[in-house]
């Protein structure tokens, strides 16, 4: 009877024994899974285009921020707003974003246009290094998002002179290079803050190569 006892004893034993094996085995199996699972997804995500997977919160937390500081039509006094611009274009950018804020004035429509074209025409504003940004009295970006968007437009003209973008191409090349970005940057910020509106750039002037700047 002892040996009967034993016997069963060890059969059990044998039986439990088993059902560990098996559940061990089910148990690396689904770790196995998983981590395969896992390798899968990383590779999915990085063969993702860009704006899409990760990278997408990220984009999408920056457009509600700016959409949040600059997308509404509440008064932002004029130094905040420029502030809260060169942080805008710092997000959209590859430029280094200086400490020094430029100058920015309004002047008559008139004079504004006389001092960008010299002569009649319709610009509403313009950066000079000489004499940072001027802006039309028309212009309101304290309040209105397009306006404020202008103003972005003539920041990027100050970022870029302060990079040194394209500093030794010809005169006029870097001028309508400068102008594409500039206003590559504002349609985006546009885009971002949600307005309707959209701007583009488009000369039919052709550069003389032989002109250096």
């Amino acid at each position: 009877m002892t040996e009967s006892r034993g016997y069963r004893g060890s059969l059990v034993f044998f039986e439990m024994f088993q059902r560990m094996q098996i559940v061990n085995m089910l148990v690396r199996t689904l770790i196995a899974a998983s981590m395969l699972l896992g390798v899968c997804t990383v590779a999915a995500n990085s063969d993702s285009p860009a704006g899409t997977a990760g990278y997408q919160n990220y984009v999408g937390d920056s457009q509600r921020d700016l959409s949040r500081l600059l997308g509404g039509s509440d008064f932002i006094p004029m130094d905040t707003l420029v502030r809260d611009l060169m942080l805008a274009i710092d997000q959209m950018t590859k430029y280094r974003i200086p400490s020094e804020r430029p100058v920015v004035v309004k002047k008559p429509q008139d004079e504004v246009a006389k001092l960008a074209c010299g002569r009649p025409c319709d610009a509403q504003a313009f950066y000079r290094a000489s004499e940072g940004i001027v802006l039309s009295h028309s212009l309101d970006p304290e309040r209105n998002v397009f306006a404020r968007s202008i103003l972005l437009h003539e920041l990027v003209h100050f970022v870029q002179d302060h990079n040194g973008e394209l500093r030794n191409a010809i005169a006029c090349e870097r001028y309508h290079r400068r102008e594409r970005e500039a206003y590559a940057v504002q349609k985006r910020f546009l885009e971002m803050v949600g307005s309707l509106k959209r701007v583009g750039y488009a000369s039919s002037e052709t550069c003389d190569s032989d002109t250096q700047g």
